[in-house]
C-alpha cells in the first residue's frame, strides 16, 4: 500500500521532494490520542481540550467514511484530524511517514498542553503520564515518529527530576511552556542550567510549540495565557471550531497575531542571558509559531548587543549568530520564505514541517513550500527539507 502511495507522490512529476524522497525531516507532526486513552492520561486535570469534540467526531459517519479511504493516494494529504492515516496508531504512523517521503517526524501532543501550563500536582502527574505514552509511541515506531515529551516548569526541582527521568527512558525531544516565566524566573536564570546541561549532553532539543503560551478558548483561572486573552475578547477576533475532520482547532485573527510574542520573549532572554554561550551545543526549536518575526528580532538583538558592549556587557558572538547556530524555526507555508531570507538571511534556521494531520498544514505542503524554495539559491531545498532539521533530530 505504501508503494502505491509513493508512485503518485510529488516526486513523480519532478516537484519537491524529488531526489530527497525518503530523506525529508518533518519538524511538526501531531499525535492524537483516542478518547478512552486520553481520559486515562489527562482526565484528572479536568481541562481536556477538545475531548468532547473527539468523542462526538468518532461516532459520525464522516469519521467512518474518511477512515476507510485514508490510505488512498488522494486521501493521504486530504484527510485531516483523527481519521487521518496514523493520527493515533503507531504502526499506521510509520506507514504514513513512508508514504509522505519522510525519514522521521516530530509528533506534538494534541491534548492542549494544560499539563505544562498549570501549576498543580495533578498537572505535573498528567505531564509524567503523557511523557510515558509519548516515549512508548516513539519506541513502537522505531524512532521514525518521535513523540515529543513535555516539561511542566512551574516547579524547578520537579522539572529537573522529570527531565532526568524521561531522558533515561529515551525521550527524543522536549516541549516547554512559555506562557509565563518558568518557576518565576527567566529561562536564563542559573536555576535552569541543569535542564540545559542535561539536554545538551543528551543531544535532545528543547522546543516551544503553538499552545505553549496558552489557548484562547481555555479560560480556566489557573490556566494562563500570554498575552492576556481579554485583548481578544471581541466577536470579530474569535472563531468557533467546526464539526469536521481536524476541525477541533479554531484559528482566530487575534490568536495568530499574538502567538509569537511569548516565544519571542523566551528566546530573547535565552540569547541575551547567555544560555547558548554557556551551552553551545544546546539544540532549540520554535515550532508552529510562524517565522516572519524572527528576522526583526535578530536585528534588534544585534543592535542592543553592540550597544551593551560599549557599557561593559560582552557577548562572544552576535545574537543572530547564536540563533543561526542553536535555533531552528518552522515557517508557515503561507509566509513568504523567499522574502524572509532575502531580507534577513539566517538560512540555517528555517526547517520544513507538514503539521500533519492538522488542517492548517494544507493538502500540499511540498508544493506550497516549493514555490518559495524554487526562487532561492540552488540547493537550498536540501537545507530546508533535510539538513537544517538534523539539528532537531540529534538524539
Amino acid at each position: 500500500m505504501t508503494q502505491a502511495l509513493r508512485s503518485t507522490a510529488p516526486q513523480s512529476n519532478g516537484d519537491y521532494p524529488g531526489p530527497l524522497w525518503g530523506k525529508v525531516l518533518d519538524a511538526d507532526g501531531h499525535l492524537y490520542v483516542l478518547p478512552e486513552i486520553a481520559k486515562e492520561i489527562i482526565e484528572p486535570l479536568k481541562s481536556p481540550v477538545a475531548m468532547p469534540f473527539y468523542e462526538e467526531q468518532i461516532k459520525t459517519q464522516e469519521y467512518k467514511d474518511t477512515r476507510a479511504k485514508n490510505r488512498t493516494p488522494e486521501g493521504l494529504w486530504e484527510i485531516k484530524g483523527m481519521p487521518a492515516l496514523g493520527s493515533y496508531d503507531p504502526a499506521e504512523r510509520v506507514e504514513a511517514i513512508q508514504a509522505m517521503g519522510l525519514e522521521a517526524q516530530l509528533l506534538f501532543p494534541n491534548i492542549g498542553a494544560g499539563n505544562i501550563r498549570i501549576d498543580s500536582d495533578i498537572a505535573r502527574q498528567v505531564c509524567s503520564r503523557y511523557n510515558d505514552y509519548a516515549i512508548e509511541v516513539t519506541t513502537k515506531t522505531r524512532d521514525l515518529a518521535r513523540g515529543v515529551c513535555e516539561l511542566n516548569m512551574t516547579q524547578p526541582e520537579w522539572s529537573i527530576k522529570e527531565l532526568e527521568r524521561i531522558l533515561k527512558k529515551g525521550a527524543k525531544a522536549v516541549s516547554m511552556p512559555c506562557h509565563r516565566s518558568p518557576g518565576g524566573v527567566s529561562p536564563a536564570h542559573e536555576i535552569w542550567d541543569p535542564v540545559w546541561a542535561m539536554l545538551e549532553e543528551a543531544n535532545v532539543p528543547a522546543l516551544l510549540h503553538l499552545g505553549g503560551a496558552g489557548l484562547l478558548h481555555n479560560r480556566t483561572p489557573e490556566d494562563l495565557m500570554f498575552p492576556d486573552p481579554t485583548w481578544g475578547e471581541a466577536k470579530t477576533l474569535r472563531n468557533k471550531p467546526a464539526m469536521r475532520s481536524g476541525g477541533e482547532e479554531a484559528i482566530s485573527p487575534y490568536f495568530m497575531l499574538v502567538t509569537h510574542m511569548a516565544p519571542e520573549l523566551w528566546i530573547q532572554t535565552m540569547v541575551m542571558g547567555k544560555v547558548f554561550e554557556r551551552f553551545p551545543r544546546l539544540r532549540f526549536g520554535i515550532i508552529e509559531l510562524s517565522a516572519a518575526w524572527v528576522g526583526p528580532m535578530a536585528e534588534r538583538m544585534d543592535m542592543w548587543a553592540e550597544f551593551m558592549n560599549k557599557v561593559g556587557v560582552k557577548y562572544d558572538m552576535k545574537p543572530s549568530e547564536y540563533l543561526r547556530r542553536n535555533v531552528r524555526v518552522t515557517p508557515f507555508w503561507h509566509e513568504n520564505l523567499t522574502q524572509i531570507i532575502d531580507r534577513y538571511g539566517l538560512e540555517e534556521m528555517w526547517v520544513f514541517s507538514t503539521d500533519y494531520p492538522h488542517l492548517e498544514g494544507s493538502k500540499d505542503p511540498y508544493g506550497k513550500f516549493g514555490k518559495w524554495l524554487k526562487k532561492l539559491k540552488p540547493g537550498y531545498e536540501k537545507a530546508f527539507l533535510v539538513d537544517n532539521s538534523k539539528w532537531l533530530f540529534g538524539a
